[in-house]
């Protein structure tokens, strides 16, 4: 058994004040009054989200409709290679399911099988659900090394004692800490030859849903990380260094997880409150974190305005949020009310 790993970390208050809207939210979100079927309905959405988002952040060329396509059982033939990253996906994420039923901690040997699963005809054989047995290296789009992991002899022991700490963490540290620390210590440790992002991002969910944090399977973290997939390897790099260090301060990579967190909460909560109002399948668009704090701040306050919603958003142009208002409107998410200055977006149960 590994020695077991010691995180460094400060909880800033900005991470504090978005933990304590997180809790907010999944109180809401438990309390919500769905349909059993719109709850499947979420799920799925939620499933094929994921698969997209996490996929495409290594490279997967297939849109969200294609995915969704191939899914459902509808090869495209000309992407066998991404075809298979999909399918590998969805089988990772349905062992998550049925392995959070347990209740046990994470073990090592999930680990293994999640990289499995997702990495299954994509890897020889040999290196699917098994430890690299080289050195491994992360380079930039010039090919120089940006970061060196540790070496393969040392990988094991580093894997147990990242298992270790995360039992004791489970009731004593906030799920959405732990959650954050385990993706960048998977992610650092670096224990494959191939497939440690999605094998990282498929080990996060799995903690939060044997923890019960994961809205139930409805929540998507990864979309977060490929809209802005830049800041996502920024965040990971500016804690990991050069080459692999225990102690460095995971205190920025925690509140960029946080914050990701939240947002990934906001779009959720706004597509349970749609659901609510509608009790009927949601429309086709995707909303994204944008769309969630103006669907949000008009479910709270059963309207808003431009002026409002500008600031909420005082990063975008003018312009720009009456064209997002007027597809929440096409979409038949708001209702527009008033004319020239007196306009409101109305929440659409207010109709």
């Amino acid at each position: 058994m590994g020695k077991m790993f010691t995180p460094v970390y400060t909880i800033s208050n900005k991470a504090l004040n978005e933990i304590a809207e997180i809790e907010s939210i999944r109180t809401n979100v438990a309390g919500s009054r769905i349909l059993p079927e719109r709850t499947v309905e979420l799920h799925y959405r939620a499933t094929v989200e994921q698969v997209h988002s996490s996929t495409s952040i290594e490279g997967n060329p297939l849109t969200l409709k294609q995915v969704d396509s191939v899914l459902k059982g509808r090869g495209l033939t000309r992407h066998a290679y991404a075809e298979t990253e999909v399918r590998n996906y969805k089988d990772a994420l349905d062992f998550i399911d049925k392995r959070k039923r347990d209740s046990k901690p994470l073990e090592y040997d999930d680990l293994l099988t999640l990289h499995r699963l997702a990495m299954r005809g994509l890897l020889a054989d040999e290196k699917t659900g098994a430890l690299r047995k080289g050195m491994v290296y992360i380079v930039d789009q010039d090919d120089k090394v940006k970061y060196t992991g540790p070496q393969a002899r040392y990988v094991q022991k580093k894997l147990e004692g990242l298992v270790a700490w995360q039992k004791t963490a489970i009731g004593s540290v906030h799920p959405c800490l732990a959650a954050a620390i385990l993706h960048y210590q998977l992610a650092t440790i670096h224990p494959f030859a191939d497939g440690n992002g999605r094998t990282a991002r498929l080990a996060t969910m799995l903690y939060l849903g044997i923890c019960g944090y994961d809205f139930n399977g409805s929540i998507v973290l990864d979309s977060y990380y490929a809209q802005e997939r830049g800041e996502y390897y920024i965040a990971l790099h500016e804690c990991q260094g050069e080459r692999y260090r225990e102690g460095n301060d995971l205190t920025p990579w925690v509140d960029y997880f946080i914050t990701g967190f939240l947002s990934s909460a906001k779009i959720l909560w706004a597509e349970v409150a749609i659901m609510a109002a509608f009790q009927q399948p949601l429309a086709q668009k995707q909303i994204n974190r944008d769309d969630a704090d103006i669907l949000n701040y008009a479910c709270q306050f059963g309207s808003i305005s431009l002026s409002e919603a500008e600031g909420i958003l005082p990063g975008m142009s003018r312009r720009t949020l009456q064209r997002r208002l007027a597809v929440l409107v096409e979409s038949g998410y708001l209702v527009k009310t008033g004319a020239a200055r007196s306009v409101r977006y109305d929440w659409i149960q207010g109709k």
